[in-house]
């Protein structure tokens, strides 16, 4: 099947490109010790947010698009919970609506059983959490 074959590149290449993030990253900071339970700083909306993009993913990785497409439209439903505007610039309001955007790329993607372009919304639902993440 070509398409798991790209599935797979996909997946390789956002595992290596991790590991060369993580590794820089680790080179650059002193040792620190280990803390077991380290605090979080993370709102109750930020951690449904996590949930429901590693949702997502589980979906993708498993071809279940009832899940990725329920997950999609629950995330796109969060980013019009009024907790969801942290500051009003017309930046941050940009962002959100390439968020949306991607997340309804998914779901829309989901239903039809396009696992290729579920996965690059995926990929674009990623890149633009990173891009508001950086904004913030």
């Amino acid at each position: 099947m070509p398409w798991k074959k790209f599935l797979a590149a996909v997946i390789l290449l956002a595992a290596i490109g991790i590991a060369a993030v993580s590794f820089t990253a680790f080179a650059q900071t002193p040792a620190q010790p280990i803390v077991e339970n380290p605090p979080t700083k993370l709102t109750p909306l930020m951690r449904m947010k996590l949930d429901k993009s590693r949702a997502i993913l589980e979906g993708l990785t498993l071809e279940e698009f009832g899940k990725i497409a329920a997950d999609a439209r629950s995330l796109r439903l969060l980013s019009t919970e009024s907790g969801w505007n942290a500051i009003q610039t017309a930046e941050y309001a940009s962002q959100s609506r390439d968020f949306q955007r991607a997340a309804d790329l998914i779901a829309e993607a989901a239903e039809a059983k396009d696992i290729h372009r579920a996965t690059m919304g995926y990929v674009a639902l990623t890149v633009r959490c990173v891009e508001c993440h950086s904004y913030m």
